[in-house]
């Protein structure tokens, strides 16, 4: 089941009836169509269980869109509901943790990791004048190593706190802290580790109470819940097999790794979690942590000197996107993928969680911050709401009603398929199973009857493209270079 809140005072316009310009409610329903299509079509050739995306604004889930279903025994369909693990999302709730005990006074920025839990630090050779602190940690320059010494993750036979502490003590610090960038999930289950220690409770624990139960994330846990496996919880699959197959993962919990990887959330839930972030930021004060301190943690405070490496705040990554910052994280675990990215500025996020190791959510998160962030700011925004680019709507010459022509097109046995979207007056032509899809997008200018041109980034005309009725006068195929492709 999709979700899909627009603005009110959406009109689709009637294939028979000539429409003026696309209003942005219209091009933003056209291009969630699109996605709708794109997801589902690459998902199914990738054979991947399980998805679930969702896009917010402000303080609202505007659109979902969910694909397959939770496991192969109850066959019940993926809600915005369904449970995914979350994998290494895990360390932005790790973070948030910890900073609202440093709010509180319990815990300090700059001391050393192993002055709350003991000395189990690794050896140092390094001659290091700084020890690994909370800062550096969340930050993935504390020269800590990425793992422990054994291979838990090919086993998922993830340690308890003390085997946690003593496979730290059994390395050597890669490097001073501030050397280099070195992502360490030791390091955030060390921290994890300080918290339990700090608050007098345990990790799980502290999370639900502190962060959880204020913001209404019911269905969000802090390790694997398998006894709900397919009745609300989403099993995770390894990478295809010779064959096409998927092996589920085994039942595992991520118990000292779970401040790391060990979350399970929803839709629903991590909605909430990005509307308390653009909350907090609008408003100031304090809920959870003080505004101040959630604004430190997303400001970067590590990149490579050339830039070079991985720009990451306390515990927040970064990324760049058509040269746009958006803040975050990714995650990957045993059978699941996941993908949470913020555009703080415009308050809108976007989320995809998927149960296979082999399709990277990051496509289809990006794929929709190109495709709708600036229509989004543009329905649901106010007029300075977004810091984007506005999109414009400009009548075409002939008024002509361009809903007509929007689907999806395929040519039999290629991977050709492209969704033609309405926008600014125009068509584009979507390829769904492109790997850049963003960035190959054309875009068609009419010229008359059912002609179009396909724009050159000139500005110049380029090669027709025609579509064709049946006699009933519905479109049915599109030429192109001689090629036809059949709308489905």
């Amino acid at each position: 089941m999709k979700k899909i809140l627009l603005a009110a005072g959406i009109l689709l316009a009637a294939a028979s009836q000539p429409a003026l310009a696309e209003s942005a409610e219209e091009q933003l329903a056209s291009r969630f169509r699109a996605l709708e299509t794109i997801i589902d079509l690459r998902l199914a050739r990738e054979s991947v269980p399980g998805v679930a995306v969702g896009i917010v604004y402000d303080q609202q889930l505007i659109w979902s869109h969910q694909y397959g279903i939770e496991s192969r025994r109850t066959k019940n369909p993926i809600s915005d509901d369904t449970v995914f693990s979350i994998c290494s999302i895990s360390k932005l709730f790790n973070g948030v943790a910890a900073m609202s005990l440093v709010d509180a006074g319990q815990l300090d920025l700059d001391s050393s990791l192993f002055d709350y839990i003991g000395d189990h630090a690794p050896a140092d050779n390094t001659d290091s004048e700084t020890p690994a602190t909370l800062r550096n940690v969340l930050s993935h320059v504390s020269g800590l190593p990425r793992e422990g010494v054994d291979d838990f993750w090919a086993d998922t036979g993830f340690p308890d706190v003390n085997a946690l502490r003593e496979s730290s003590s059994q390395h050597q610090l890669l490097y001073q802290p501030y050397q280099h960038w070195q992502y360490s999930n030791l390091g955030m289950a060390l921290v994890g580790d300080v918290i339990a220690t700090v608050s007098d409770s345990a990790w799980g624990a502290y999370v639900e109470e502190t962060i959880l139960q204020p913001l209404g994330m019911k269905n969000t846990t802090t390790d694997m819940p398998f006894d709900i496996v397919g009745d609300g919880f989403a099993r995770g699959h390894f990478v295809r097999d010779s064959k096409g197959w998927r092996n589920p993962v085994p039942e595992h919990q991520f118990r000292a790794y779970a401040p790391a990887a060990g979350m399970a959330s929803s839709i629903n839930d991590m909605a909430k979690f990005a509307a308390w972030h653009f909350r907090l930021r609008a408003a100031g004060g304090q809920e959870i942590l003080k505004a101040a301190t959630l604004k430190q943690m997303q400001r970067v405070h590590w990149v490579g000197p050339d830039f070079d490496e991985p720009a990451w705040g306390l515990a927040y990554a970064t990324r760049r996107n058509g040269g746009k910052t958006l803040w975050g994280h990714g995650g990957y675990c045993p059978g699941t993928r996941a993908d949470f990215v913020m555009r703080l500025p415009d308050k809108t996020a976007y989320i995809a969680m998927m149960t296979a190791n082999d399709v990277a959510p990051s496509t289809y998160t990006s794929m929709a911050f190109d495709f709708v962030n600036a229509l989004v700011g543009e329905v649901y925004g106010e007029d300075d709401a977004l810091e984007s680019e506005k999109m414009t709507t400009s009548a075409d010459p002939d008024d002509l009603d361009l809903s007509e022509y929007e689907g999806h097109y395929r040519v039999p046995n290629y991977d050709w398929d492209f969704y033609a979207v309405i926008g600014d007056g125009k068509l584009h032509l979507i390829p769904i199973y492109g790997r850049d899809i963003a960035g190959s997008v054309d875009t068609l200018i009419h010229r008359e009857a059912d002609t179009f041109y396909r724009e050159r980034k000139d500005g110049s005309a380029g090669e027709p493209v025609i579509f064709e009725r049946d006699d009933d006068g519905e479109i049915v195929s599109v030429t192109q270079h001689s090629y036809r492709y059949t709308k489905q």
